[in-house]
């Protein structure tokens, strides 16, 4: 644990009496998760999990900031809420690795969240693929809360976490340099904080980034010898975005210069352009194609445009 850290579900209308007796607990740990999609039933599995601990209204310093292989790709919707790439999440641990640790957390505490019955339900769906038994006491919905206790809310029809988060105040700028897990568990605790506790001051955590991440192998390695010759007579395939092009003028580039395009990875393809956010997809196939005929090399952008100015083009764009 010391790597780690540095319950009812009410209906609107009761959601400020159940809040007010679920407070007069003393310990709170306010969690937030990201999943491949939005159904534990159906195989969607937690990517990524923090937790914040308080102690009545004041953060205690615990907190867990933790992330996942899931075991499955996320689809396209949840991906670009969370924004971690398949490429960096095949390369974790799964959750049973730290799931001991994750129950000894929460144990004891009444449970916060912006729609914790989502995360509850993740939660429980994790421990039981672990086989643990994991049983949450009390907790308590700011987004429950919200829709029941503030009228505002409700008439605008809005209940997510930064409109509530700005109806009381709180700033979310926080998201302009930090996405994920704990950045949403950071401002739900200082929702929670004034919106339920009724505290007069608002208290912070520091941004805590996940502390079990492993670095994944870089996509590109460096070439044994600079590239030194163009485009021509070669096949090229693309994954991700490269920088200043878009993937058609990419493609005109190439065909303009004597190379072959490829939508997709082929056993004949030469090279795998990788730009930013790359396609695992393309990388699985480019991996396996090379162990088996020996290509295509995998290049970053850098290196294309190598190619491209020995082509004679000079320029990008």
């Amino acid at each position: 644990m010391s790597r780690l850290i540095d319950a009812v579900r009410p209906r609107p209308a009761a959601a400020a009496k159940a809040a007010r007796t679920q407070t007069s607990a003393r310990r709170f740990v306010v969690i937030d998760c990201e999943t491949t999609g939005l159904s534990p039933a159906g195989g969607d599995r937690m990517v990524s999990f923090a937790a914040i601990e308080l102690a009545e209204a004041t953060p205690t310093g615990r907190c867990l900031s933790l992330i996942f292989n899931p075991g499955r790709k996320s689809n396209p919707h949840a991906l670009r809420v969370h924004g971690l790439p398949d490429h960096l999440l095949r390369h974790q641990d799964p959750f049973h690795s730290v799931a001991q640790d994750v129950r000894g957390f929460l144990d004891g505490a009444v449970l916060v969240g912006h729609n914790v019955g989502f995360d509850i339900d993740f939660l429980r769906h994790e421990f039981r693929l672990c086989g643990l038994p994991w049983a949450p006491g009390q907790s308590v919905c700011t987004m429950q809360y919200a829709r029941g206790q503030h009228a505002r809310a409700q008439v605008a029809g809005r209940a997510s976490l930064d409109a509530v988060a700005t109806l009381f105040g709180i700033d979310v700028g926080i998201r302009a340099r930090f996405h994920g897990a704990f950045v949403d568990a950071e401002i739900t605790s200082r929702l929670f904080q004034k919106m339920i506790l009724g505290s007069a001051e608002m208290l912070a955590v520091p941004h805590l980034a996940p502390t079990n991440q492993i670095d994944p192998p870089p996509v590109v390695r460096p070439s044994a010898a600079p590239i030194t010759h163009g485009i021509g007579d070669h096949a090229f395939a693309v994954t991700g975005e490269l920088t200043g092009l878009s993937r058609d003028a990419v493609m005109a580039r190439i065909l303009a210069l004597g190379g072959s395009w490829h939508p997709s990875v082929r056993k004949d393809t030469d090279y795998l352009v990788v730009g930013h956010a790359p396609g695992a997809t393309k990388l699985d196939t480019a991996a396996a194609r090379r162990a088996k005929y020996g290509k295509p090399d995998i290049i970053d952008e850098a290196q294309f445009f190598a190619m491209v100015t020995a082509s004679g083009a000079g320029k990008r764009g």
